[in-house]
């Protein structure tokens, strides 16, 4: 534990937290992220708990995690079923992750229009005087600590659809970067490689096709839910010592990987928070075909990396034709399961 009583979303703490959340997680990570903090690990040993195979394709960031695990609770039909495990771990001393259902969400711009699970906030306590839960928002105040508070009142209720807790599965990773590096480079290798191609299959799929409202937001939760996150962790977790002048202790082919790594996170996050901004404008179809070009120096940028991890002495699979497809199948049913699970439209658009 920290000295602190709750969790909080310490920037100076936080893994590469500097404009905004956004930088190099989401808001998901964001929370598993301080719960990782409060329980007493240091950034590189979370960069490490939090990481796993450098798989663009069939790893799932809100749960597929080397040292910790996400245990969620959903009640899409009544979020107030999940009500008395959220407010019974809360009195526990025990953070419990949020994903609102965006139509109960007081003052939320989908209020009463659409059943939307695309953001997380973190419950760290109850007051069952005041009927008020506080939550940490990456969207709330930074001079209020991002807190907000939830009185919770019946129509409150409904919006805990999909909760859950945080639970550490390993002791923290001290093991020597080299080390490290070395005994996941053909396993990552393999994954990244076969899975960056049929990343870029679904970019073009896209491109020809065209977004939608539904497909252009299930694409920024890609981009920003997993593959910047994806890239930023692995970074981190090849974290060497730093040497006089900052450079990092680690041998140029491994610094080159993480550098790579590093370069294609900024890609990501580009194209990610482009499409945000474009879904707010007058005419998001209009704008989408223009923001899906930031898609192109991504690609590049995943060669380079791809390129740097073979340099280092991966192999790729490239070669294994049944891999790639099995590759793009898993990315179409991640994709047409974000679009199902985050933004389902017909269930509970306003009429």
């Amino acid at each position: 534990m920290t000295g602190t009583t709750t969790p909080r979303f310490d920037q100076q703490g936080a893994l590469g937290w500097r404009d905004r959340a956004l930088d190099g997680l989401n808001c998901v990570l964001r929370c598993v992220e301080a719960v990782l903090r409060f329980r007493g690990l240091e950034p590189l040993a979370v960069a490490r708990a939090l990481n796993g195979p450098l798989d663009p394709v069939g790893r799932d960031l809100a749960k597929d995690f080397d040292g910790c695990r996400v245990d969620y609770r959903t009640a899409f039909d009544d979020g107030g079923r999940n009500v008395p495990f959220l407010l019974e771990r809360l009195a526990a001393g025990e953070p419990v992750m949020v994903l609102p259902d965006r139509f109960h969400l007081p003052g939320d711009v989908y209020e009463g229009r659409f059943h939307f699970h695309d953001h997380a906030v973190l419950a760290t306590r109850w007051s069952p005087r005041d009927g008020v839960i506080t939550v940490l928002d990456t969207d709330a105040d930074p001079d209020d600590g991002f807190r907000r508070h939830w009185t919770l009142t019946p129509g409150l209720r409904a919006l805990f659809t999909w909760v859950g807790t945080v639970a550490v599965t390993r002791p923290p990773d001290t093991t020597d970067p080299e080390e490290y590096f070395a005994a996941r480079l053909h396993r990552d290798t393999e994954l990244f490689s076969v899975g960056a191609r049929a990343l870029g299959e679904l970019f073009d799929e896209l491109t020809g096709t065209g977004l939608d409202p539904v497909t252009a937001r299930a694409l920024h939760v890609l981009v920003l839910g997993d593959i910047q996150p994806l890239l930023f962790l692995y970074g981190n977790a090849l974290a060497g010592p730093l040497e006089p002048g900052g450079a990092t202790g680690l041998p140029p082919g491994m610094a080159a990987v993480r550098t790579a790594a590093f370069g294609a996170r900024v890609c990501a996050k580009r194209l990610g928070i482009a499409l945000i901004t474009a879904h707010e404008q007058s005419d998001p179809p209009a704008v989408y075909p223009r923001v899906l070009e930031l898609a192109r120096p991504l690609r590049t940028a995943l060669d380079r990396l791809g390129e740097a991890l073979c340099a280092a002495g991966g192999r790729d699979g490239l070669a294994d034709a049944g891999a790639g497809d099995e590759a793009a199948a898993r990315l179409r049913e991640r994709f047409a399961n974000i679009k199902g699970t985050c933004f389902p439209l017909v269930e509970g658009a306003a009429t």
